[in-house]
């Protein structure tokens, strides 16, 4: 009986998993080297925090910066965060665009006490670099 009641519950929360989804916007890039950018990740779903990572090609993704209070901005060097008033979306800004901006960005929502409910990426790399990204869309910076 014991069994059945945690197959139930993790059916439901599988199920409700499922229906959280992220859009990233714009899909793709393209900028000048010192241009600023924004990234934008927009949800039907409310969440409880948000987190943006940066994986540059050939490494692990790295966690930039973590959102959890709808409203909240946060700065780390050119790089601006917000999480919207309604914990349905976030952006991520990047001032003054340079070449070690390259790299997969993505956006992932949480919502408690589940981890990480959805995330969305989008890949960015420089003229030179062979480095690609098939299955994402890419932001390309123009040296």
């Amino acid at each position: 009986m014991f069994l059945k009641f945690c197959v139930l519950i993790l059916w439901i929360q599988l199920a409700w998993m499922s229906t959280w989804q992220l859009e990233q916007s714009p899909p793709s890039l393209s900028i000048q080297e010192g241009n600023d950018l924004t990234m934008h990740c927009n949800s039907s779903s409310v969440f409880t925090s948000f987190q943006w990572y940066r994986q540059e090609p050939g490494e692990g993704p790295v966690l930039l910066l973590t959102l959890v209070k709808g409203g909240e901005v946060k700065e780390q060097k050119r790089l601006t965060a917000q999480f919207g008033e309604a914990r349905k979306s976030s952006s991520l800004h990047i001032g003054t665009a340079q070449p070690g901006d390259t790299g997969i960005y993505t956006c992932a929502g949480h919502s408690a006490p589940v981890v990480p409910a959805a995330c969305t990426q989008t890949c960015c790399r420089l003229n030179h670099m062979a480095t690609t990204c098939p299955q994402f869309l890419f932001m390309h910076l123009l040296a």
